[in-house]
């Protein structure tokens, strides 16, 4: 990692970038770095040569560490902490910041708001998908069993209501054990 490879990184005299060009005033950029009153700057407070300053200026205008900013509207380049010396021009500036702000809070809740509808897109697709799938498939492996009716349960159930109805209805299940001892019942099959 070179002396300059980050904006925090620290200068000969023990300071960092961040702390030198903070407050840095607007100042435009050239392609051709002798015509650039940004390098120009930078060249003269860390007292080195262009490539050097290149490196720095490329290290602070980083998206990680903006410590120098591009103002679209005057098309300058700023320190981040940078604010005009008049209170109109302070004010003015602000609000193109919270304007600024605002645009990309509302584009990124859009964003937000497109994910989550494709989200939600495919899982109200997923589970219907799903449901129709996990239903033929039941209706293709599982064979259709209708009711076992045995009839000398049936026959069994008669006779022990009728037993009852003589008994009054007190005897039910004694009634009912006693049907069914009289009637030899075959197991039901089992079924997987």
């Amino acid at each position: 990692m070179t002396q300059f490879a980050l904006a925090m990184s620290y200068l000969d005299n023990g300071s960092t970038l961040r702390s030198m060009f903070r407050l840095t005033p607007p100042q435009r950029h050239d392609i051709d770095p002798a015509k650039s009153e940004v390098l120009a700057y930078i060249m003269s407070n860390l007292a080195c040569e262009l490539g050097r300053a290149i490196r720095a200026f490329n290290s602070m205008r980083n998206k990680k560490s903006q410590v120098i900013v591009y103002d679209m509207v005057h098309r300058q380049w700023r320190g981040c902490d940078w604010v005009p010396p008049q209170d109109e021009d302070k004010v003015s500036l602000l609000l193109r910041t919270i304007n600024d702000l605002k645009r990309d809070v509302a584009y990124l809740k859009t964003a937000v708001k497109k994910h989550e509808r494709s989200i939600g897109q495919l899982e109200r697709k997923r589970p219907g998908k799903r449901k129709e799938e996990d239903e033929s498939k039941k209706e293709e492996e599982a064979p259709s069993y209708e009711p076992v009716v045995d009839e000398t349960l049936m026959e069994a159930a008669k006779k022990a209501s009728a037993e009852e109805e003589e008994a009054g209805g007190e005897d039910w299940w004694k009634a009912m054990r006693a049907a069914l001892d009289d009637v030899e019942v075959v197991a039901a099959p089992l079924v997987a």
